[in-house]
């Protein structure tokens, strides 16, 4: 099924009017500049159905361990009675112990454990509005092979409870079965039963998909509503955390600056109208209960990971860090939601004022942190990027000074191309300069220009090239199976003040695209960004269900279609919120509006006398509402 492409409107007659505005004024050109490619770029039309991948076997185990755990939709698997499960690449082998019954199990939403559905009738989260919502219509599954004639029982289940059930006498040879759907509603297991049977049969399969409803034909909107939904199904309300990534149970694993992630992404979603006002007060309000009562400090840091104990007391996960970074991007995702929802901020306020940050000033930056026994981190915040403007604010806002900040000039640390964007999604970025004397705005676009082209440049006859995909930021690796566990989690970039460009070709063999950045940096290159991302849903696997973390073509692809594309299928949820916030940017800019992020800034005394110590603000950094 392929997206019709409508080409954008060309940008050649603003060329003028910028040069003079540039003349004139260069905080008004900072402002034009911006908000002029959002406004002249039209979407692409997504089709009225899409895939959503249950499972296709491509991942492979993990180093050390005996078999791969988990399924596309971030669930897990497993056999059902007593048969052998064998794993190859592309397919699995059910096949029969002894002569009775048997088959495997995928958990459709987080682990099997937790039992948690997807209401196949609206498979985002309730708190979604209707007319965003995605229904599953079909179910899908193809067979490479089987013992002729055997009985395959297929089952979708709510726990304990049946809610749907097909019969099918297998070939013995390829066969495509599709099954359409209706009526149902929490499901959180699909079942492959052979029954009756004996020992030895057996039934391979090669890939299970449904098919989804999508009433959204915009694809920068698509890229909101399904990052947000996904980020929003790893909320636990009864927490009032959110988990890592989607195949941790919640209280294992829960990731603080995704948390306030939440809350800001919210506060965006409400501006678009995806959730209504009482849904987003309900979430921000139980993220801040947590957030200030009950989650520990260490000289008023948080966590940058914590789980909940059998005596569901909330502590920080073992061998990680009191985190200073995590806390301001939390607590100022948390504060922005709070002013943007007209909610109380003063004990956000009181939070960050209550930080020890004349321990944690460093003489080159602010500390990373804390271990978690209370010693204090030698490494800081001390080079240009996203992330020490971010925690620079906060330091000022709280202090009244200016931190110090060793290397204030670009380039960032590693080109890692979500430190290039981070702050922006909180802050309207500064212009002409910031304290230090940055120009971030000739920075940003010639850093973006810089990713956009760094494949085509560095490797032109790459599949990534001809796709026109891009994207260098940190991410865990396409193929996890291929390197050490402690090198999956890679900070890709295109090189920067300590580090040569990390593309993936010197780890993997061929270069990786991490999406996430795309998303961020969409105002600055919204044709090439939506390009992307029409590929991605249209060709590879983003829907309403499924994620893609990085994205490589082996070496040796000879086609460059999507059947070649390997993926990692992360729904991790601090990338999902990069994701959801850039999206929700471009989105606001693109209707004529402020980001809702930028004007609770604006509106927030706190946070404004930080911002104003540190950087000037473009007043007149409104958007340009689009005229064609």
């Amino acid at each position: 099924m392929k997206v019709k492409q409508i080409t954008a409107v060309t940008l050649l007659g603003l060329g003028f009017t910028l040069l003079l505005l540039n003349m004139l004024v260069r905080s008004q050109h900072a402002a034009f500049a911006e908000n002029s490619n959002v406004a002249n770029t039209t979407n692409a039309i997504l089709p009225p159905e899409v895939d959503v991948i249950v499972d296709d076997f491509l991942p492979q185990p993990l180093q050390g361990d005996p078999v791969y755990y988990y399924n596309r939709l971030g669930g897990d698997r497993g056999a059902l009675n007593n048969v052998l499960l064998a794993y190859g690449i592309g397919q699995v082998r059910i096949t029969i112990q002894s002569d009775t019954w048997g088959g495997m199990w995928f958990s459709l939403n987080h682990p099997d454990r937790e039992k948690a559905p997807i209401d196949f009738s609206a498979v985002l989260p309730a708190q979604i509005q209707e007319e965003y919502q995605s229904q599953i219509t079909d179910l899908n599954v193809k067979i490479a092979e089987s013992t002729p004639n055997a009985t395959l029982r297929i089952e979708l289940k709510n726990d304990a409870s049946l809610n749907w059930s097909q019969t099918t006498s297998l070939s013995g040879g390829t066969q495509v079965l599709s099954y359409p759907l209706s009526a149902i509603t929490d499901t959180t297991n699909l079942n492959f039963v052979l029954e009756p049977a004996t020992a030895g049969d057996y039934v391979v399969i090669n890939e299970i998909t449904l098919t989804a409803t999508n009433p959204i034909s915009d694809v920068a909107l698509a890229g909101f509503v399904w990052s947000y939904g996904m980020l929003l199904n790893n909320f636990e309300p009864a927490t009032g955390l959110v988990r890592d990534r989607s195949n941790y149970a919640s209280g294992e694993f829960e990731a603080i600056q995704a948390t306030g992630g939440l809350a800001a992404a919210t506060a965006v979603a409400h501006q678009l109208g995806i959730i209504n006002t009482n849904d987003a007060i309900t979430i921000v309000n139980r993220i801040s209960d947590t957030l200030l009562l009950d989650v520990p400090r260490y000289n008023g840091l948080w966590p940058h990971f914590v789980e909940i104990t059998p005596s569901y007391a909330i502590t920080i996960v073992a061998n990680t860090e009191y985190s200073s970074v995590d806390t301001a991007i939390a607590v100022v995702g948390l504060l922005e939601a709070q002013q943007a929802l007209g909610l109380d901020t003063g004990g956000t306020e009181q939070m960050l004022n209550a930080i020890d940050w004349a321990d944690l000033k460093l003489v080159n930056g602010i500390s990373h942190g804390y271990t978690e026994d209370g010693t204090r981190l030698t490494s800081s915040w001390d080079v240009f990027g996203g992330e020490s403007w971010l925690i620079d604010l906060v330091y000022a806002a709280a202090t009244a000074e200016i931190p110090p900040l060793a290397y204030p000039l670009p380039p960032t640390a590693n080109g890692s191309g979500f430190i290039d964007e981070m702050a922006w999604l909180f802050y309207p970025p500064p212009c002409p300069n910031d304290y230090w004397g940055a120009d971030w705005l000739d920075y940003r676009r010639e850093a973006v220009d810089n990713q956009v082209h760094y494949f085509c440049e560095n490797y032109p006859t790459s599949c990534v090239c001809q796709k026109g995909l891009f994207g260098l930021s940190a991410g865990e690796v396409p193929t996890p199976s291929a390197v050490a566990k402690g090198q999956i989690y890679q900070p890709f970039g295109i090189g920067g003040q300590f580090s040569a460009p990390s593309d993936g070709v010197s780890l993997l063999g061929a270069p990786v695209a991490v999406p996430h950045y795309s998303a961020m940096a969409a105002p600055l290159t919204s044709t090439a960004a939506i390009s992307m991302w029409v590929w991605l849903i249209d060709e590879g696997p983003f829907s309403p269900l499924n994620n893609i973390e990085s994205l490589m073509f082996p070496a040796d692809a000879t086609s460059c279609s999507a059947d070649e594309l390997v993926w990692n299928e992360l729904k991790g949820s601090w990338n999902l919120t990069l994701q959801a916030l850039g999206w929700g940017r471009y989105l606001a800019q693109q209707r004529g509006e402020t980001p809702v992020l930028w004007q609770a800034m604006r509106d927030n005394p706190f946070l404004t006398n930080g911002y104003a110590l540190i950087g000037q603000e473009c007043h007149n950094f409104l958007p340009v509402v689009n005229k064609e």
